[in-house]
């Protein structure tokens, strides 16, 4: 039986829980690797559902629990902690912030699908104030999904699986620099869109007494809460209309932008 089989039998339900926990905080971590191989597990008898099934939902919850707090609590500073490593923080902020807007709080429900927003949705909702009940219920339902689908797919094709994975242990050195190609192959790309997009992390401001053109408030969240501020004459934008926004938006007048 190969390596990775092996010690994941023998570590069994801890190292599951550990993987999934690293993942939902945003650790390149393979937990859906890990999940389908506790599927095959559990089809050779070396594992048993309910307490795979167990671990990695109290692992993916836990983890979300915790970003949900972070996010309710420090707003766009943990947002945009999270998108450091992104070539544009701003623009990683804004994408996951869109999911939000055109699918609403079901987006939640898939996120775990969709790399990088299954890291940024728990504190984008929080951030966006959405209600505990709501969130904990749609997270829930969100990692019921994910984790029934991978534990069920490695369930039902351990066959095919384990031939896989022993392949992989048998080619040893090979995997290994294949892997570690691709790794920096990966860290080249990303270190490219850094370059690329350096102009843009410099933006141009103004102090609201200077300003002779139109003011736009494109705050994702807080414009609404009770106790939100807003620049004298600064008119609306909703964040997911600003692409079909500069269309309407005459060429020849300085637009001002700002947020939170």
């Amino acid at each position: 039986m190969n390596t990775w089989l092996d010690s994941l039998a023998r570590h069994g339900i801890a190292l599951l829980f550990g993987v999934c926990f690293v993942e939902a905080i945003g650790a390149p971590v393979p937990a859906a690797v890990a999940l389908l191989t506790s599927g095959a597990l559990i089809d050779l008898g070396r594992m048993q559902w309910l307490p795979a099934f167990g671990a990695a939902f109290a692992a993916f919850l836990a983890g979300d629990v915790l970003y949900y707090i972070g996010g309710r609590y420090t707003g766009w500073w943990l947002l945009g902690f999270l998108c450091k490593v992104s070539a544009n923080p701003e623009s990683c902020i804004m994408a996951s912030a869109q999911s939000f807007y055109k699918r609403g709080k079901i987006a939640l429900v898939f996120s775990k699908f969709v790399p990088g927003l299954n890291t940024m949705a728990p504190p984008l909702a929080g951030s966006m104030r959405m209600h505990p009940r709501d969130f904990l219920l749609l997270d829930a339902a969100g990692i019921v999904l994910y984790v029934g689908v991978y534990l069920g797919a490695g369930y039902a094709f351990s066959g095919v699986l384990t031939r896989i994975l022993e392949f992989l242990d048998v080619a040893g050195s090979v995997v290994t620099w294949v892997f570690a190609a691709g790794f920096i192959a990966f860290l080249a790309y990303r270190f490219g869109l850094m370059w690329r997009a350096r102009g843009y992390r410099d933006i141009p401001r103004a102090e609201a007494t200077d300003v002779n053109g139109r003011i736009l408030d494109v705050r994702s969240h807080g414009y609404y809460d009770r106790k939100a501020e807003r620049i004298q004459g600064s008119k609306r934008l909703e964040p997911n209309r600003l692409p079909d926004a500069v269309a309407e938006l005459s060429e020849e007048e300085k637009i001002y932008l700002y947020c939170t």
